[in-house]
């Protein structure tokens, strides 16, 4: 007699589900293998130093490691520019040895009057230069933008009113300016 399988190929055993005390173990391993790994990796060779409990009587011996043999290049020795850059500067002039007379000797002829420059401005942008150079020719000063490097990296852009022959031309040129509201420097291109 044939015999009915159709109910038997159906029955299928049921899963049983983890249990919780074995999703906890997972848990804690898994989270103490994550604090492990971020624990050695913040232990390095160079950190600390020091040493903890009691000293060693003697230091360690050997040599110490080196880097895989890579050899460190000495820094770069310094580059003095300013024995090339003082004698291209020029001298600014203070206001009280303007004001003082010369010594002349009595048997010296008399020489000319010296030559002055008046520096109104210096900016890292020429463009600001040549804003101010446009608001003193609106005021009837010429001036000129000359350009300065400073270093490799910075440029000064100067803007420079005269030349003025004789204290009596840059001191009303200085009053005229200072009554605008700009502050100068004065600076020696020739003289005594």
């Amino acid at each position: 007699m044939p015999r009915d399988y159709k109910h038997r190929a159906q029955k299928r055993p049921a899963k049983k589900p983890l249990p919780g005390w074995l999703w906890l173990l997972t848990g804690l391993l898994l989270g103490g293998f994550v604090v492990g790994l971020v624990w050695l990796k913040g232990q390095s060779l160079d950190a600390g130093g020091e040493w903890v409990g009691a000293k060693p009587d003697r230091p360690p011996q050997g040599k110490p490691e080196s880097s895989a043999g890579v050899e460190v290049p000495p820094p770069p020795k310094p580059r003095f520019d300013f024995y090339n850059m003082l004698p291209k500067m020029e001298v600014v002039v203070p206001d009280d040895e303007l004001d003082q007379e010369p010594n002349a000797a009595p048997d010296s002829t008399p020489s000319a009057p010296a030559t002055y420059l008046l520096q109104v401005g210096s900016f890292r942008r020429a463009e600001d230069a040549e804003r101010l150079k446009a608001q003193l020719a609106l005021l009837g000063f010429e001036a000129k933008v000359v350009s300065a490097r400073i270093s490799a990296q910075d440029t000064r852009y100067r803007v420079r009113s005269g030349p003025y022959k004789g204290k009596d031309a840059l001191n009303h040129a200085r009053q005229r300016l200072a009554d605008n509201g700009f502050k100068v420097i004065v600076i020696r291109v020739d003289g005594n």
